[in-house]
């Protein structure tokens, strides 16, 4: 089943902090079988631009400058495991604020055109892809790929083994 439980963490964006979240869930057997870290600070300040770009602001620019300060500080790591609500649980413990949502995971045939295969059915659906992350080597027969989309049980009817070849 290509459903996988993913779990969202903000982390401090400083040296170690990756070791301390990994140190918790390695002591506990917990394998990470997929991981993005995305810098909060990149992301939200790219936000900005696109919405000094439009015109669109819905808060006063102290606002938004107060917000990319404070997230200088942090970087959202979003991640999957093989026990995610017993990671979630152990890491809440260590006073981390965990999300738990569904995504899905497909596992492609490492070739070209089979992540655009994939991203075309979803559009061709309705089906927004939110984001994505993923990887395979190029001696690697398959890769990766976790999708969070805007409607899963319609993705999951396009993909019910979790296999693209």
């Amino acid at each position: 089943m290509p459903v996988k439980k993913q779990l969202e963490v903000m982390l401090a964006d400083a040296p170690g902090e990756l070791a301390k979240l990994t140190e918790i869930l390695s002591s506990e057997h917990i394998n990470i079988e997929a991981m993005n870290i995305q810098d909060a600070n990149e992301y939200l300040l790219a936000l900005y631009d696109v919405r000094s770009q439009t015109g669109r602001r819905v808060a006063p620019r102290d606002y938004y400058e107060a917000i990319l300060k404070e997230s200088a500080k942090y970087s959202m790591i979003r991640f999957i495991t093989d026990n995610p609500e017993k990671a979630a649980d152990v890491l809440g413990s260590a006073g981390y604020k965990v999300k738990l949502e569904d995504v899905i995971g497909l596992v492609l045939q490492n070739k070209p055109g089979l992540l655009n295969k994939v991203s075309k059915a979803f559009g061709d659906a309705g089906i927004n892809i939110s984001y994505t992350y993923g990887a395979g080597f190029s001696d690697s027969f398959s890769a990766l790929f976790i999708f969070k989309v805007s409607d899963m049980e319609k993705a999951l009817e396009m993909f019910p083994s979790g296999l693209v070849e």
